[in-house]
């Protein structure tokens, strides 16, 4: 499965898996479910509420039935963290390419360009008495198809436009190559709480910089370069050596992380 590289501020090298083909098919036939689901309880039990005449039948498909299902993939993905109920259940989701949360435009771009599913999910109820209609949506899809198959990071045209990715939200090795760590509370002195400025990617980058198997002087030179950058970006005058002073910013962040989230 492909693994995306994707450096940090701080030159901090994190990994993304790329989510598989399988898994993006998947969430899309689950949308799509759903999709069809809620036309036919619309159809078959609020639509008929509203037969007092054409003009107000017609306004009441528009409103209760077009424009939910078109606004589906779109609401979804902005209020559930790049992820609609398929891509959720698929343990896939929606990032920016430089690995932070897309923005509401990035969002909107991506669903714009997604021709396919602006029809498919328009008409479900046409596909499902006629299948032959489906050849003529698989066409619609054929350059995204081609685009994933063919882009380093399977990218469709919309995920082009809008700079975004779908990775696999899953991908977790072990909690030791998380940002959790276990701190003694009772007597602990945290140094800098400027730590709290940093993101959960940039601490995480951290540890995996820290965890790092590549031995040498390389390595070396690259974590004093990271931790003067961190140094001149916070405003930090330490005189701890830089593996040191890293290791004691991530017990700082996990200090300050659990100390906030007890309330204390």
């Amino acid at each position: 499965m492909a693994i995306i590289t994707i450096t940090t501020p701080f030159n901090i090298d994190l990994e993304f898996r790329i989510a598989s083909f399988n898994k993006r098919l998947l969430a899309w036939l689950i949308d799509i479910t759903i999709i069809c689901f809620y036309y036919y309880l619309m159809l078959r039990f609020i639509y008929p509420l509203f037969g007092m005449g054409e003009a107000v039948s017609t306004a009441a498909g528009l409103f209760v039935i077009v424009l939910p299902v078109l606004a589906y993939q779109l609401a979804f993905e902005l209020f559930l963290n790049g992820q609609t109920i398929g891509k959720r259940i698929a343990g896939i989701k929606v990032i920016d390419k430089e690995g932070r949360e897309p923005t509401w435009g990035q969002y909107i771009t991506r669903w714009i360009l997604c021709i396919g599913n602006l029809f498919i999910y328009i008409i479900p109820y046409v596909i499902l008495a006629n299948p032959a209609f489906m050849l003529f949506f698989m066409i619609l899809y054929l350059p995204d198809f081609l685009t994933i198959v063919i882009s380093q990071r399977s990218q469709r045209i919309g995920d082009f436009a809008a700079g975004t990715v779908v990775i696999d939200a899953n991908y977790k090795a072990n909690i030791s190559e998380t940002i959790y760590l276990e701190i003694e509370d009772k007597g602990y002195q945290p140094l800098f709480p400027e730590v709290m400025r940093l993101t959960d990617r940039d601490i995480n980058g951290i540890r995996n910089l820290l965890n790092t198997k590549r031995p040498g002087k390389d390595t070396e030179h690259y974590i004093i370069d990271v931790a003067q950058k961190i140094k001149t970006v916070l405003n930090i005058q330490s005189d701890l050596y830089p593996t040191d002073f890293l290791e004691k910013l991530l017990q700082d962040y996990n200090y300050f992380t659990a100390k906030a989230s007890s309330g204390r």
